[in-house]
């Protein structure tokens, strides 16, 4: 077989790859943004310095796996590189500053908390305000004519994206209550254990009005939401995800209820992907359109193959070695 479910096997993998890179950094960014934003909430100087040492050493490699997914569309999928930032120059900014701001704060809190803690959740709300911008213009559609963007760069300016964007930081908040639980101790391990439940409802609605709206815009989007194979693998998911997160936080375990949200999120992500496939530019570009040359696309995948391995071990050596409650 020389096709993967209408794709050349190179294009299958290049892919795979991209959605791999987008998924972990959704997975473990996601969380740290999301405990960088409720940081906000914490009133007591004791509780914000928990909320940044538990960042600290793990914030800078979670990023990388963003520059993996970048630097993957631009090298894998070059036209749909082009046609997607030419489109998204302002959320992909202030996303990127903010990513810088939400760093400084990280880094440089103890030298001036007064100043930075405002940095922290200042720059990681923009930061996930600007990444539900970018994924809802591209569920929305960007305006291209096959070869160039061909819009007024401010399409992300409406409701619809604007409306991703929120969803985004209710599911990047659930995501970093889940972190607090793990991380944190006393009152402000009660108080992440708490809002859990009303962070997961929030985060539903939202996500059912996200799928709701998605599957309005277009007959595809419907047919592949509507899909068996999709939301019957992914419910029964979901169901076991919500299963655990109530044992969990009923038997007040620490790793469980954030492990359960990930697997939640990841359904979430995993019904996403199935809706846009096979483009890469919705509406109009096929991932087999936008690919690089085979060569290229060769060459970059060995790339991912080292890659891919080394940060992995790299992000879970962080984690093991910095585990553990932080009082």
């Amino acid at each position: 077989m020389n096709e993967f479910l209408g794709q050349s096997w190179l294009e299958a993998l290049s892919a795979a790859a991209l959605v791999l890179s987008l998924w972990i950094y959704v997975l473990l960014d996601g969380t740290d943004l999301g405990a960088g934003m409720l940081s906000g909430l914490e009133r007591d100087e004791t509780s914000r310095q928990r909320i940044h040492l538990s960042l600290l050493p793990v914030w800078d490699g979670n990023e990388t796996w963003l520059v993996l997914a970048a630097g993957g569309l631009l090298g894998l999928f070059p036209l749909a590189y082009a046609i997607i930032f030419s489109a998204l120059y302002v959320p992909v900014f202030a996303m990127l500053l903010a990513l810088i701001v939400r760093g400084m704060a990280i880094e440089y809190r103890p030298n001036a908390p007064r100043l930075f803690d405002p940095m922290l959740w200042g720059g990681s709300l923009v930061a996930s305000l600007s990444q539900g911008i970018i994924m809802g213009s591209l569920i929305a559609g960007i305006p291209n004519d096959g070869q160039q963007f061909t819009g007024t760069g401010w399409e992300w300016f409406s409701p619809f994206p604007l409306f991703c964007g929120v969803a985004l930081i209710a599911g990047y908040c659930l995501m970093g209550a889940g972190w607090l639980n793990w991380r944190c101790t006393g009152g402000q391990e009660e108080r992440a254990r708490r809002a859990i439940p009303g962070l997961l409802v929030l985060t539903a609605l939202m996500l059912a009005g996200v799928l709701l709206w998605t599957a309005s815009m277009q007959e595809s989007w419907r047919q592949h939401l509507l899909n068996i194979w999709l939301w019957l693998p992914l419910t029964g998911i979901a169901l076991v995800g919500i299963l655990a997160l109530w044992v969990g936080l009923a038997r007040r375990y620490a790793f469980l209820p954030l492990a359960a949200i990930l697997v939640l999120v990841s359904c979430a992500f995993g019904a996403l992907v199935f809706t846009l496939f096979p483009f890469i530019v919705p509406d109009n570009i096929l991932i087999r359109q936008a690919a690089a040359p085979p060569a290229t696309q060769r060459f970059l995948l060995v790339s991912f193959g080292l890659l891919v391995p080394i940060t992995l071990i790299y992000n879970t050596w962080g984690f093991r070695v910095f585990s553990g409650k932080i009082h």
